[in-house]
């Protein structure tokens, strides 16, 4: 590199802004990630990269020089690049096994972005990489297409090597000649970089412009890359619900078996003449487990649900003589006593209030220390305190809204 990164100066940004024009005018859904990039000029380096930043490095020759790009070229490697960044080029290369054929990754990480631009009718430029190109099919990941290219044992073939620098750390590649440090801008604010969490957010905004695209004008309208990476980035994470539950349970057993107290049931054995002394005993834990058998969830995810909770208390030593089960039925508005976990099933219905099922657990004698309610959430909650521990499993597809805030509320997704 001949010199220095430095600010665009007014040509190269005009240039910069106009070709910025025609990349949303060909992808409009990629806007957010277009504005967010912060373009700085990197004389000598021959093309445009991105570090991890969200910094855009140009060749200031390419915008204004003998040499340089139309506004349709400029707009078609400005969607490349902020490619690279939406799908997290860089945070991806690390999952890959070590050592990393850096050439690899950059050809694989460019044919996924390419179909999908070429797809939606970017004009790219001529020889850009595809997976075709690569003995690929399109559609595919680049996880995919690099494992293609470097076989297990790491010994890659000859690939195709122009002598570009890459197309920068954002895309998993070495850094571009010239990538400014993290925490460093330029005069202006130049090339003010994103933090890890402003990334995040730009590939949200993305990926919820790409669904509207597809859910307002219909299947096909979007590349079916664009539209799965989109559905990737929205999604909700995976939540180990068996696993919540299950904590949920023994830690309220344990707050409960953990609350010893002085009793003369049984005299200390620790004597002073004259007086008898109470031993301390904690209490055996008596658990309420409350059923919502009109509710809309399934009967397996019902037995999933019951098969965790009575796993749980046996291996927490609640004895089975100590362990309730309740139904609460919309038909009759009642709690009704269970025998056992495999007599429970669902009745159909909907709308049953599990205040009824929980005042009948707390009014049993003796009372319980915990009451587990099992429920698809359609319910109205009590609105104080109850005397024993709470813990909500609700079973539906969507989060919970509602439980009570002093109560412990597990969601368990069907779907998961």
């Amino acid at each position: 590199m001949s010199a220095p990164v430095r600010p665009l100066d007014g040509d190269e940004f005009e240039a910069f802004r106009l070709g910025r024009l025609v990349a949303a005018e060909n992808a409009p859904y990629f806007m957010h990630a277009l504005f967010a990039v912060a373009p700085v000029a990197a004389p000598g380096l021959g093309t445009f990269a991105v570090d991890g930043t969200w910094r855009l490095y140009m060749d200031p020759d390419l915008l204004t020089g003998p040499n340089r790009w139309d506004s349709t070229t400029v707009g078609a490697v400005l969607l490349h690049e902020a490619g690279h960044l939406l799908r997290d080029h860089a945070g991806r290369a690390g999952n890959l096994p070590t050592p990393r054929n850096h050439l690899a990754w950059n050809l694989a990480g460019d044919a996924e972005i390419n179909d999908d631009l070429l797809s939606a009718g970017v004009p790219l430029p001529e020889g850009v990489v595809t997976p075709s190109a690569l003995g690929c099919q399109d559609g595919d990941l680049a996880e995919t297409y690099y494992a293609h290219l470097v076989p297990p044992d790491g010994n890659a073939p000859d690939l195709p090597d122009d002598g570009s620098p890459g197309c920068g750390s954002g895309s998993g590649s070495p850094a571009a000649p010239g990538e400014l440090p993290a925490n460093v801008a330029l005069d202006d604010d130049a090339g003010t970089p994103l933090t890890p969490a402003e990334g995040d957010l730009v590939r949200r905004r993305v990926a919820q412009a790409v669904q509207d695209v597809q859910h307002a004008k219909g299947r096909g309208s979007v590349p079916a890359g664009l539209t799965r990476w989109a559905a990737d980035v929205l999604a909700p994470p995976t939540v180990a619900w068996d696993r919540l539950l299950r904590a949920a349970v023994r830690r309220a057993v344990a707050d409960r078996a953990g609350r010893t107290d002085y009793t003369y049931a049984r005299p200390s054995r620790r004597t002073v003449p004259g007086i008898i002394k109470p031993a301390m005993r904690a209490p055996s834990v008596i658990v309420s487990i409350v059923v919502d058998t009109s509710g809309s969830m399934g009967q397996t995810d019902l037995d999933a649900a019951m098969s965790e909770v009575t796993g749980v208390l046996r291996s927490s030593g609640v004895a089975r003589e100590h362990l309730r089960l309740l139904s609460c039925d919309a038909a009759t508005g009642t709690a009704q006593r269970v025998r056992s976990a495999t007599s429970v099933r669902l009745t159909g219905g909907g709308g049953t209030d599990m205040r009824v099922g929980i005042t009948a657990a707390e009014d049993a004698t003796p009372a319980p220390h915990v009451v587990i309610v099992l429920t698809d959430g359609d319910t109205p909650w009590p609105e104080h305190p109850t005397r024993a521990n709470l813990v909500c499993a609700v079973i539906r597809p969507t989060p919970p809204i509602g439980t009570p805030p002093w109560a412990t509320t597990v969601h368990i997704d069907p779907a998961a």
